[in-house]
């Protein structure tokens, strides 16, 4: 639910003019693109998350597992999520940091800035990790292994809370935007009490034939719909409208103006993107052939064992043979003439060949989901060496590489933009635009570190090959070795305060020569 105190209100209305018949043909037409996606996503959910809500109507807590054989892409999707997260966002480490742009005022340059700026980059990540974002995140990159994370982020209850939801595509449709981004967000409850509408939207101004109904039936149902929409009148500020209508009494209930960058609370991330489609498509989506074609030999392979077991058989019959009534099942007996004594039905079709390849289709659908790069070699007698483990997290970041480019576009910039619209607006932060100009943000986790490390590695090598070149003793000399430092420490996320003033490392290097000269090191 999208908190009501959480943009610039304008007075409700509760017309059904105009602008609720615009609100309502968009909302319309993102139904529709997303009804084109609903029977795929409900194979998926059928196949990889069958305890998901479905996106059809059934009753709750109906069995769903039924139809599955293997459980490689149910539990390999759980797994994919929580690589991510420790790789995107660790949750008890640092994601990203707070450095000044090229465009930062020069007067407030000074040499505690960097420092303040850390000092407010724990403050957000201390607020994420008191609240339930880690918990929702997780099963928001589930979401995003299908294609597409929709993540939630609010005002909590106090002052400097934060409250995440993640929300799964069965209740929400989305419309394209500018620049290949989302424009408008709807999210729908079709099993509403009109009574409940006042208690979780305490600001929705009822018309009188709805404060009616509620006085004669409480518990009528009503549809509810959340709509945020861009304004379009001017691409060049970040407004939005954030409006709750009530579908089944045609009414606007809230209509609330959200200006500034970071005003509207959907975050919307998307795995890989075809086309004009404003739905993602992620690793499941491309790995459901062989999740299916897995699924179905692990089936026959059962079924096959069930009837090595039970066995079917034949014994005479002098009647007529009618082949309309035999079933070829376990612990059947079928009829034929008369002569011969009882015997086991042979199976037709042998299922030894399955398992030479089904070991093959497991792996390819955990390498899918990124999650058989640490296993153990098969066969191996020995575990990984930590120059394997290396190169292989090495092969995912390239793997991942254009991911982890829409992961810090649609994901972190929003996310931080976000954070600080909240805190800003409750009085916590007073600082300048975070748009990469003035304030950009700069990722350090391990994943979206990688241009980082290749940096340290390609300057590593170069030293190695000086001095194999030209000798370990001509190395020194070459590098201002204060500039390398401070460049490994940039590189490797280390904070700024930890290294000493160029003047206090002057004096350093001065009393060290003193002592050499001496004859002695300092203890």
């Amino acid at each position: 639910m999208v908190m009501l105190n959480d943009g610039n209100p304008n007075p409700p209305t509760t017309d059904s003019g105009e602008e609720l018949k615009r609100v309502m043909d968009r909302y319309k037409k993102a139904k529709s693109r997303w009804m084109s996606w609903s029977d795929l996503w409900e194979e998926i959910y059928d196949y990889v998350l069958p305890h998901r809500e479905s996106f059809f109507q059934e009753t709750q807590a109906a069995r769903r597992t039924e139809n599955i054989y293997d459980e490689t892409a149910v539990v390999g999707l759980p797994k994919f999520a929580s690589r991510l997260q420790l790789g995107f966002f660790p949750p008890n480490g640092r994601a990203f940091r707070l450095q000044p742009g090229p465009e930062f005022p020069k007067e407030m340059m000074g040499s505690g800035l960097q420092e303040e700026l850390d000092k407010i980059t724990d403050l957000l990540h201390e607020g994420l990790r008191n609240s339930n974002f880690n918990a929702e995140m997780h099963e928001g990159l589930q979401d995003l292994g299908i294609g597409t994370m929709n993540l939630l982020c609010e005002e909590g209850r106090f002052q400097g809370d934060l409250h995440f939801s993640s929300v799964p595509p069965t209740n929400l449709a989305l419309l394209p935007g500018r620049m290949d981004g989302v424009s408008d967000w709807f999210r729908w409850n079709d099993y509403m009490d009109i009574t409940e509408v006042r208690h979780r939207y305490p600001k929705a101004k009822y018309t009188d034939k709805m404060a009616q109904e509620q006085k004669k039936n409480p518990k009528r149902k009503t549809k509810i719909i959340e709509a945020t929409i861009y304004d379009e009148q001017d691409r060049f500020k970040d407004e939005y409208t954030y409006y709750l209508i009530s579908e089944t009494d045609n009414a606007i209930l809230i209509r609330e103006r959200l200006k500034g960058r970071g005003s509207q609370p959907w975050i919307t991330t998307r795995w890989s993107k075809s086309g004009f489609e404003v739905w993602g498509r992620g690793p499941v989506l491309q790995a459901m052939p062989a999740i299916k074609t897995l699924n179905l030999t692990v089936q026959l392979i059962l079924e096959n064992a069930e009837m090595a077991i039970a066995g079917s058989y034949v014994y005479d019959d002098d009647g007529v043979f009618n082949p309309d009534n035999i079933t070829i099942q376990p612990g059947t007996f079928i009829p034929r003439s008369p002569g011969s004594a009882i015997e086991s039905l042979q199976s037709a079709g042998r299922f030894d060949v399955a398992q030479l390849v089904i070991d093959d289709m497991r792996r390819n659908v955990r390498k899918a989901l990124f999650i058989d790069e640490l296993d153990t070699r098969p066969n191996a007698r020995t575990p990984l060496s930590a120059t394997e483990v290396s190169e292989r997290l090495a092969d995912v970041a390239r793997d991942m590489g254009a991911v982890a480019g829409r992961m810090q576009k649609e994901f972190l910039q929003p996310l931080v933009e976000r954070l600080i619209y909240i805190y800003t607006k409750q009085g916590l932060l007073d600082i300048p635009k975070v748009d990469g100009r003035e304030l950009r943000i700069v990722p350090v986790s391990p994943l979206l570190r990688a241009q980082d490390q290749q940096d340290v590695s390609d300057f590593v090598r170069f030293q190695q090959t000086v001095a194999s070149t030209f000798g370990p003793e001509i190395t020194p000399v070459l590098y201002n070795q204060e500039m390398v430092i401070r460049f490994l420490a940039q590189k490797f996320g280390i904070k700024e305060e930890l290294l000493a003033e160029q003047s206090q490392v002057q004096d350093n290097v001065q009393m060290l020569q003193q002592l050499m000269q001496q004859g002695q090191m300092p203890q």
